[in-house]
């Protein structure tokens, strides 16, 4: 006896949603994302999961000390991260140059601190979303943080560079940007 095709498509839908729920195959996980808005989070486990295991790697890259990490991070990705809106032809040699010791320390401990920070989830203009460390990158004005914002910004970047980028009204230093499927899209400052 054949069953009727909607008991099977059923029977379909409700494996299909099973196996979302497995896998964790929604983009945006457990963030709710308002129309051209962002939230904030520093729960690591709503991210979705090549965006966390992403992170992860980074982090031990930025804690390790050594730029052949992170150099293994940025040969790794489908399109070079942009470290800089000159797109210069080594990301790694540029982040190495920008440092203040002149090695790539001074970054890595940049990347350290922005990853340690709470983080973004935004809209990226294509329906997909973004994901920005620190959270404070999605902001359009710094000029009206709480203290708890004001905190977060002077452990990044100290009180007088925080104070300085407030007055300029928003987030021009070090940020990074990830994708839905975990691509690290941008380790750079300015605008």
């Amino acid at each position: 006896m054949r069953r009727p095709a909607t008991l099977s498509a059923i029977r379909l839908a409700t494996i299909l949603v099973i196996a979302i729920q497995v896998t964790g195959a929604p983009a945006q996980e457990g963030l709710a994302i308002p129309a051209d808005g962002y939230v904030v989070s520093d729960d690591l486990e709503l991210l979705p999961a090549p965006v966390r295991e992403k992170h992860e790697k980074l982090l031990a890259a930025a804690k390790s000390g050594e730029m052949s990490r992170l150099k293994a991070i940025f040969e790794g990705e489908a399109a070079p991260p942009t470290v800089s809106f000159g797109e210069p032809a080594d990301p790694i040699a540029y982040l190495e140059h920008q440092s203040g010791d002149g090695d790539g320390l001074e970054m890595l401990a940049i990347l350290a601190d922005l990853l340690a920070a709470p983080y973004a989830a935004m809209d990226g203009g294509d329906g997909e979303p973004v994901y920005v460390w620190p959270y404070l990158a999605a902001f359009e004005d710094l000029g009206r943080l709480t203290p708890a914002e004001r905190i977060d910004g002077y452990r990044i970047m100290g009180y007088s560079a925080f104070r300085d980028m407030q007055d300029l009204g928003t987030w021009y230093y070090w940020r990074v940007y990830m994708s839905a499927r975990g691509d690290l899209e941008a380790f750079i400052a300015g605008d």
